[in-house]
């Protein structure tokens, strides 16, 4: 009969204990909700007082835009070509000349845009190479996960930053002075951008690689290169694949631009037009590179696709 009381009383403590378990645990996730408002709360006044002077530093106001969209198709019609629907599909008449008012006669120069729109598919095709490659040998030190050491992990970080961190055009501008004008300028301006860019989604893309293939060739006595090669490179080449094509793209783009500082490509050709107020021919070369940007994308598509699988989209 006494062990009535003593079990009694256990069980009244036992009830005590977690009674105030449950008290602490509510107060404790009453005080996390308090403190996750009072941080979002923070950050939306952050946010607001950055937009705002952001708005104030731009002048991004409705009524300068709207005041300034008219001006848009103005623009566009001083670049538009006279062309006269009766000699629109005329040829060149008897001295070889083009016939005012033609196709023929706006797209004159147009065996020279496509020779510079190539050399311009040339060139962001070798940096994207040159660049994958770089970014694909830098991205496993840079990942957290996968570095041998922090130092690496630190260097490799800080270096794909600055590759990123700098213009492409900025760069052309100094390769152009150190090795002159031409498209080797823009390749490797282009390509440490790429390098930069694509190692941190390479690096990415590793962090999130399941650790137990490295786990297992480790077990086995595997190198730290060999732990890359075949435990996380079969997992991740698709989406270096996959980001490497969206790159070239990018890439295409970015050599229109950076011939405007003499890197080579279309775009030197763009701004001397632009230099001599052809403003017909700015819209012929405009015209040209965004079909060749569009026809580029869509067979990178394609081509990641394949490469993919349409099953793992």
């Amino acid at each position: 009969m006494s062990d009535i009381p003593m079990m009694g009383s256990s069980a009244a403590a036992s009830n005590t204990a977690h009674s105030d378990a449950v008290s602490a645990f509510e107060r404790h996730r009453v005080e996390l909700r308090a403190s996750k408002r009072s941080w979002t709360i923070f950050a939306l006044i952050v946010f607001a007082i950055c937009l705002g002077l952001s708005i104030w530093i731009s002048n991004f106001y409705p009524e300068r835009l709207a005041n300034g969209v008219p001006r848009i198709f103005e623009y566009f019609g001083t670049i538009i070509p006279e062309l006269q629907w009766n000699m629109l599909f005329e040829g060149r008449d008897a001295d070889e000349r083009a016939v005012p008012g033609s196709i023929t006669y706006w797209y004159t120069d147009f065996w020279t845009y496509a020779t510079l729109i190539w050399e311009t598919i040339l060139m962001a095709m070798t940096a994207t190479l040159i660049g994958a490659g770089m970014a694909f040998v830098l991205s496993f030190p840079a990942a957290n996960n996968l570095a041998p050491n922090s130092w690496i992990y630190w260097i490799s970080r800080r270096f794909l930053e600055i590759c990123r961190g700098i213009p492409e055009i900025l760069l052309a501008l100094v390769f152009v002075f150190m090795i002159g004008i031409g498209p080797l300028a823009g390749v490797l301006a282009i390509a440490i951008h790429t390098a930069g860019a694509l190692g941190k989604l390479f690096a990415e893309v590793n962090e999130n690689a399941s650790s137990r293939p490295v786990d297992g060739i480790t077990a086995v006595g595997g190198t730290w290169p060999e732990k890359m090669l075949y435990g996380v490179v079969p997992q991740v080449a698709p989406n270096f694949f996959s980001y490497a094509m969206l790159r070239f793209e990018i890439n295409v783009r970015a050599s229109s631009i950076i011939g405007f500082v003499g890197a080579g490509g279309i775009g030197q050709e763009l701004n001397r037009v632009i230099s001599f107020y052809s403003d017909d021919r700015v819209l012929a070369v405009l015209i040209l590179v965004v079909l060749t940007v569009t026809v580029i994308d869509l067979i990178s598509e394609r081509i990641r696709h394949r490469f993919i699988g349409r099953e793992n989209l």
